[in-house]
C-alpha cells in the first residue's frame, strides 16, 4: 500500500508542474545522392584513347529530388561529396594493371577544359571486379562540378563530360591480347535542405 501511494504521489507532482515549452528550430537536414557513368575500355595497342561519358546534372539532381521527395526549392546548397569507381564486367584469361586519370569538362555555357577531379594508380582490373572504390578528390575539378551544381540551384541545365585516360597498362595490349572491359565512375553529391520543428526548450 505504503508503495501505491507513493506512486500517486509523484504523478501529483508532476501534473502539477508547467507544460513544457517549445521552441521553434530550423535544422539543416543533409542527404547525399549519387549518380554514374559507364566507360568501355577495348585497348588493342599501347597507345590508349580516352573514354567519356556525359551527364546531364539537372536531369540527374531532379530525380535524386524526386527519389527523397524533397522539392527543388528547398535545397539550399549542393556539393560534390566523393568519386568511386569499380570494374562492372571483365571475361579474360589474365589480369590488367591501370593507372590514370578522372576528368570533367563543362560542356554547356560557361564551358571549361578538362580537369582531373581524381587519379587512380596501380589498379588490378581484375581485383577491381564488382568493387567501388573511393579515391582521393582533386580541388580544381572537385570546383568545376560545385559551380556546375551553384548554376543548376540557380535555375541553370549543366552538363558534364567526363573522361578516363590510362597513362600506364602492363603488359602492354596488342592485336591478337587486347586488353576489354567496362567500368564505372560514381559521383555522390551531398544536398543541404532545411526543416523547421518544435523542440523542448529545457531553460
Amino acid at each position: 500500500m505504503k508503495t501505491i501511494l507513493i506512486w500517486l504521489s509523484i504523478a501529483l507532482v508532476a501534473l502539477s508542474l508547467p507544460a513544457c515549452i517549445m521552441e521553434e528550430k530550423t535544422l539543416d537536414i543533409v542527404f547525399t545522392g549519387e549518380t554514374s557513368a559507364n566507360f568501355s575500355e577495348n585497348e588493342d595497342d599501347a597507345t590508349d584513347d580516352p573514354e567519356t561519358a556525359v551527364i546531364d546534372v539537372a536531369d540527374e539532381i531532379r530525380d535524386i529530388l524526386e527519389d527523397n521527395d524533397v522539392a527543388l526549392s528547398d535545397i539550399k546548397d549542393a556539393f560534390v561529396s566523393s568519386v568511386s569507381y569499380g570494374v562492372s564486367a571483365f571475361d579474360q584469361s589474365h589480369d590488367w594493371t591501370i593507372s590514370g586519370t578522372i576528368s570533367v569538362r563543362r560542356v554547356d555555357p560557361p564551358t571549361s577544359s578538362l580537369t582531373p577531379i581524381a587519379d587512380y594508380a596501380s589498379v588490378s582490373v581484375q581485383g577491381a571486379v564488382g568493387q567501388k572504390i573511393g579515391v582521393p578528390l582533386l580541388p580544381a575539378g572537385v570546383a568545376i562540378i560545385n559551380q556546375a551544381l551553384d548554376d543548376f540551384l540557380a535555375g541553370a541545365n549543366p552538363v558534364l563530360e567526363f573522361q578516363i585516360l590510362n597513362d600506364s597498362i602492363a603488359p602492354s595490349p596488342s592485336g591478337v591480347d587486347p586488353m576489354v572491359f567496362d567500368w564505372r565512375a560514381w559521383l555522390a553529391i551531398q544536398l543541404i535542405t532545411t526543416e523547421t520543428v518544435d523542440v523542448p526548450d529545457p531553460f
